[in-house]
């Protein structure tokens, strides 16, 4: 009997176990550079983040435990991105009642809503790194002006990727380049241009500010339809607090001042302080 086949015997008699898969030694996801990296699928909550190193027949392996309740709440809410790629890649090796074949199918899947959700997120970092792009440009701080410029590209590119229904990889600037190929140019540009550093920063504010203000309704659509639930006017603190904006940790100060430029919101009064001061509330336009 094989190494792979006893430590699969051992672990099909354990009545918690749903699923086993396995990754590449070789695949650069792997956390560890030897041994072989089993990932085992269980009916337990609290297993969730248990990793075992193991030497078995002399052989190291790697063992991470996953449980079926954080698959379940992943297919919906979204699961860590490196987590994904790693079971997208791995082997299923056994599955009890094809379970995790049907669950890879669900989390390669992205859901309208979900996919809403990762594209307001993702225009809120665009927002937030592309405002330090521009302070720093002015304040002279070239350096810092372009580590914010690259990532206030990155994340156009995630949001380029959830557009086209599909999840950012590793590899994220190939996926983009076969999506979106003016993008990828903008980032070559950045990068590779002969031109002096502030000038190649320059022309990727005017390319970004154009694609922001372009692209607002379509890219906060998930707030704008947490906001269509309610009547009255929405104070930032209560958007702020919201589970549905917790949970997605969309920059929300940023997404509402965007959103009262492109008059997609109105700013009003919804409550008179004892000081003369009054507490204000955003509704939705038309």
């Amino acid at each position: 009997m094989t190494l792979r086949q006893t430590y699969l015997k051992n672990l099909q008699q354990r009545l918690d176990v749903q699923a086993v898969l396995v990754l590449n030694d070789s695949d650069m996801l792997v956390p560890f550079r030897e041994g072989i990296f089993y990932f085992v699928v269980v009916n337990e909550p609290q297993a969730d983040g248990k990793i075992r190193r193991m030497l078995f027949q002399e052989q190291v392996i790697i063992e991470q435990q996953i449980s079926t309740w954080q698959l379940e709440k992943g297919a919906i809410c979204g699961l860590d991105e490196r987590l994904a790629e790693m079971l997208r890649r791995a082997e299923i090796v056994w599955d009890k009642e094809y379970y995790m074949k049907q669950m890879k199918l669900r989390l390669a899947s992205l859901s309208s809503s979900l996919q809403k959700k990762h594209i307001c997120k993702e225009y809120s970092q665009i927002l937030r790194f592309f405002h330090e792009t521009k302070e720093f440009l002015q304040q002279g701080m070239m350096l810092d002006a372009h580590h914010s410029a690259i990532q206030t590209i990155h994340y156009l590119a995630r949001l380029i990727v959830y557009e086209a229904g599909d999840h950012p990889q590793p590899a994220l600037w190939t996926q983009v380049k076969q999506i979106d190929p003016s993008i990828y140019k903008l980032y070559e540009e950045l990068s590779f241009n002969a031109e002096a550093l502030e000038k190649r920063i320059e022309l990727l504010v005017l390319a970004i500010e154009f694609w922001i203000a372009s692209r607002t309704k379509e890219s906060v659509r998930y707030l704008i339809e947490l906001m269509e639930t309610k009547s009255g006017p929405w104070r930032l603190e209560e958007l702020m607090n919201h589970p549905m904006i917790q949970e997605a940790e969309i920059e929300v100060p940023l997404v509402i001042d965007k959103m009262l430029q492109r008059l997609l919101i109105q700013e009003i009064v919804c409550k008179e302080g004892e000081n003369a001061d009054r507490e204000t509330g955003f509704i939705l336009m038309g």
